[in-house]
């Protein structure tokens, strides 16, 4: 069973009652992708991301939300032609909008907005060709300039904080730095190692487990240490993909989400997070469909 864990509004400069404290004020929220334009990606061209936010924490193995209300919305905002030619690597501004959309297309007032410039790929492929032998293949290299980026604005222009991927040794692990207002780092998000940091750990073993479904874990960035959530011990701060149900595995590219926010972490840095929530749906879980 979902079982909303809700706290008391915590940001210094969110208004009591206001749409910030409502849908950042739980301990975990659920961020669920929508089945928005198959027909478009039937065509080839990527349909706008679409998310629902419900707060409160969903177990491994549910799909639904039955009895719990939407809190907030994402559609995001682009060109067909940006997203027909640059795919995941394209810009997009994605506001999250109070409350579900009323039945006549209307949305709810504007919370934050989610900003991405236009990026590099992850990874380029070099042609590599031998004459003598009448070989070709390629070579697959990490990309280190223009990586993607999210940044969380407020409505009135102020910046809450970005969320950055991260280009190292060991590329094949995805790693995201988080930065406040200010510019300070405050989290590194990456999931657990094994082989001294060259691939991700699967969780093989749980109830609930997928080997597929791997947490990246929000982490102290002095010590790398997982942050602890209010949740107890059994849910430490993570960001981590859920099983969806087998029709939306299986006849779309939606995925649900599960957001558990540290402790410490305020209004503003909640919302940030969910930044980056959407930042690694795009450049880890699009990338690889």
């Amino acid at each position: 069973k979902t079982v909303p864990y809700v706290v008391n509004s915590m940001g210094a400069e969110a208004i009591p009652g206001s749409s910030m404290a409502a849908i950042f004020q739980h301990d975990a929220i659920s961020v669920q992708q929508t089945m928005r334009g198959c027909f478009q990606e039937f065509c080839g061209c990527e349909a706008k991301s679409e998310y629902r936010v419900f707060g409160g924490h969903i177990e491994q193995g549910q799909a639904r939300h039955e009895g719990i209300p939407q809190i907030g919305h994402l559609l995001e905002e682009s060109s067909c032609l940006m997203r027909f030619c640059c795919g995941s690597m394209r810009a997009f501004n994605m506001p999250l909008t109070a409350g579900a959309p009323g039945q006549n297309g209307s949305h709810g007032e504007t919370v934050v907005n989610y900003k991405k410039g236009c990026s590099f790929p992850l990874f380029f492929n070099i042609p590599i060709i031998i004459p003598v032998a009448d070989i070709s293949t390629s070579l697959t290299c990490p990309c280190c300039c223009m990586l993607p980026a999210v940044e969380t604005v407020a409505p009135d222009g102020r910046g809450l904080g970005r969320s950055q991927y991260l280009c190292d040794i060991f590329c094949l692990v995805p790693k995201y730095d988080v930065y406040d207002k200010s510019g300070n780092l405050q989290y590194k998000v990456s999931p657990d190692t094994c082989c001294c940091g060259c691939c991700m750990m699967c969780r093989c073993g749980g109830p609930g487990a997928r080997a597929l479904y791997v947490p990246f874990n929000i982490r102290d960035p002095k010590t790398l240490e997982t942050k602890a959530s209010r949740m107890g011990p059994q849910n430490p701060a993570q960001i981590m993909k859920v099983w969806s149900g087998l029709k939306k595995e299986c006849c779309s590219d939606a995925d649900n989400f599960q957001v558990i926010f540290p402790a410490d972490a305020d209004l503003d840095t909640r919302a940030n997070l969910l930044g980056t929530n959407v930042l690694i749906d795009f450049t880890w879980f699009e990338t690889n469909k």
